[in-house]
């Protein structure tokens, strides 16, 4: 065992020289000359060109959406893609195929805050940041990061636009929520640090976002416009912090986010100069990478025209422009800014030299460069069993046990238990890896557990082995009536130990997973048999129900992932004891 040890960490080592290796610039003077010879070589509207990145993914396949993103890249030589939602095997064909259009190699950016299992769902899944926050210490979440690296090397992927370094002291925040770390300002900070370290470790560009902090706001900024309406102090205080913090560890690009912040300017942070330049590039010291948030969120794309809103965000400051409308518009804007001499052209250059500097890095300046990935098996090993025993780690160590007002974790399992599953008819099984053997339903035609959930049949299986008896299973979702929540509060008098498990099956984590008309409904339901609840969602929720005190237990599971009720499970049997805490007040 010792001696597999020591080879197993050599063998790390060796593939951590390897990653850093990918990015580290072995020689600065090459890079920089390579970076000039490509300059000198492009024309101006090439050099603006290059600070464009538009999103796209294989499920816009239409043929006008197809030629219009070839336009893109075989016309305008734009910098580079975000990728959204996508199939992994596809997205990759897909690249091999634009990256054989582009003139410049493609720098290929990802919005993956929980890693690339985001927007593919061949990666194992990982916690969002709120569970991550749960966590007892930032290990786990370096190691997350490193994780998140190898994966994004496997899909081709070089920047990701993460973490989220927001800090959610408002629960009513419609956007930010369970991106975010929590309400702790330094936990977010140690945190999003250690998220930034691992991946930047790993050879992967990470962003803190959103600049200069989207926490303590009560609008979506894809739908409106959020207002910080703080004084200074405070700013820094609180929502500048974790920035301050993930410039002095060396975060290497920054995403500012469409907010109106008058305490720092009169104009939107995304085309403020006072904010990008001044606070953040020189009271800051940012000399990274500046990206804005998507441009055609309404924030910002409200009552202005693509060419507008480029040519604030150019004279403002930042370096890459993501995803404008109307792409041809702003470059031609930019273009007659540099032309008339409104802008410089020297300034356009160094933006330019940054990105192209990081591209040099990659390698994709070499002339032997190839941009084409080998797609052999790329779903299988996109199922890495080291990234699935990791999550299943970080599962187990972020589970929350609330309360146990009435001493009911562990479960005694030689009484008589009643499961009530509340919006749980089908769990997926596709995303994660564990073993299946003995679940009952499973149906490998659709990837699906037909009958219950994954939790129960764990909790069944150490019923049974326990003492022979069988948990009893029953199902209720948002369409159940007042008179089947009636009929099931008088069959539940038979049993001794009641389980209420509130399941979000859609993955994203909800701030409530019960109707308001349920709410009310099952109030007699718990105050007659106290169930453990098991929440499947936010904190957030919690602060729905009337009726919490009058529980048994509650413990706070987060996301309805196969990791986490198989980790609730093994608290609820005693296999293992609750270490999470909760990152937020409810």
């Amino acid at each position: 065992m010792k001696y597999s040890r020591i080879i197993s960490m050599a063998i790390s080592a060796i593939c951590t020289i390897a990653l850093l290796c990918a990015f580290t610039p072995k020689n600065d003077k090459r890079i920089n000359k390579q970076v000039e010879r490509v300059l000198k070589q492009m024309t101006t509207r090439e050099k603006i060109a290059q600070l464009i990145f538009s999103q796209t993914d294989s499920y816009l396949f239409s043929e006008k959406h197809k030629e219009a993103t070839n336009q893109l890249i075989e016309v305008e030589g734009i910098g580079g893609l975000l990728i959204l939602q996508d199939s992994l095997p596809r997205y990759l064909n897909r690249m091999n195929e634009l990256q054989s259009k582009s003139n410049i190699p493609l720098l290929i950016a990802i919005d993956g805050e929980w890693g690339p299992s985001m927007r593919f769902v061949e990666f194992p899944f990982f916690p969002q940041q709120m569970q991550l926050g749960a966590l007892p210490n930032d290990s786990l979440i370096y190691e997350m990061g490193r994780a998140v690296a190898e994966q994004c090397k496997l899909a081709n992927i070089h920047i990701n636009f993460a973490p989220v370094v927001d800090i959610n002291v408002n629960p009513k925040n419609p956007v930010i929520h369970a991106r975010s770390f929590g309400e702790d300002r330094d936990k977010v900070t140690t945190y999003a640090r250690a998220y930034m370290r691992g991946m930047q470790d790993g050879g992967i560009i990470a962003c803190a976002k959103h600049f200069p902090g989207h926490g303590d706001t009560e609008v979506d900024s894809h739908k409106g416009l959020p207002i910080l309406s703080f004084d200074r102090e405070r700013l820094e205080q609180l929502e500048l912090y974790p920035f301050a913090d993930q410039i002095k560890q060396g975060v290497k690009m920054v995403m500012i986010g469409h907010l109106l912040v008058p305490a720092l300017d009169t104009t939107i942070s995304s085309i403020s100069k006072p904010i990008i330049t001044g606070l953040l590039k020189q009271e800051m010291g940012f000399d990274g990478i500046v990206v804005t948030d998507a441009l055609a969120m309404k924030a910002v794309s409200n009552n202005r025209t693509s060419a507008e809103i480029a040519i604030a965000a150019y004279k403002a400051g930042v370096d890459i422009l993501l995803n404008p409308k109307d792409i041809k518009a702003a470059i031609d804007r930019i273009e007659e800014a540099i032309n008339s001499g409104e802008c410089s052209i020297s300034d356009l250059d160094n933006r330019v030299r940054k990105i192209l500097k990081v591209k040099a890095e990659y390698g994709m300046l070499d002339r032997q460069y190839s941009a084409i990935v080998d797609t052999t098996n790329i779903s299988q090993r996109a199922k890495n069993p080291e990234h699935i025993a990791l999550i299943q780690q970080m599962a187990e160590q972020s589970i929350t046990l609330v309360n146990n007002n009435a001493n009911l974790v562990p479960i005694n399992l030689t009484k008589k238990i009643a499961y009530i599953a509340y919006n749980a008819k089908h769990i997926a099984i596709k995303r994660e890896y564990g073993s299946l053997e003995g679940i009952a339903g499973y149906n490998p035609n659709t990837g699906m557990v037909d009958s219950t959930t994954l939790m129960y049949q764990h909790l069944q299986k150490a019923c049974i082995s326990k003492n022979q008896n069988s948990v009893h299973y029953y199902s209720l979702d948002k369409t159940s009536s007042q008179t089947q929540i009636n009929a099931l509060c008088e069959d539940l008098e038979q049993y001794d130990v009641v389980i209420l498990a509130c399941h979000d099956p859609r993955g994203r984590i909800k701030r409530n997973l019960l109707s308001d008309e349920h709410i009310s409904s099952m109030g007699e339901l718990v105050k007659k048999h106290r169930p453990i609840l098991i929440h499947f969602g936010s904190p957030y929720g919690l602060s729905q129900l009337n009726w919490l005190d009058d529980t048994g237990a509650v413990i706070v599971s987060y996301q309805d992932s196969e990791s986490n009720q198989r980790a609730t499970a093994k608290i609820l049997t005693g296999e293992i004891k609750a270490k999470g805490q909760l990152p937020v007040s409810y």
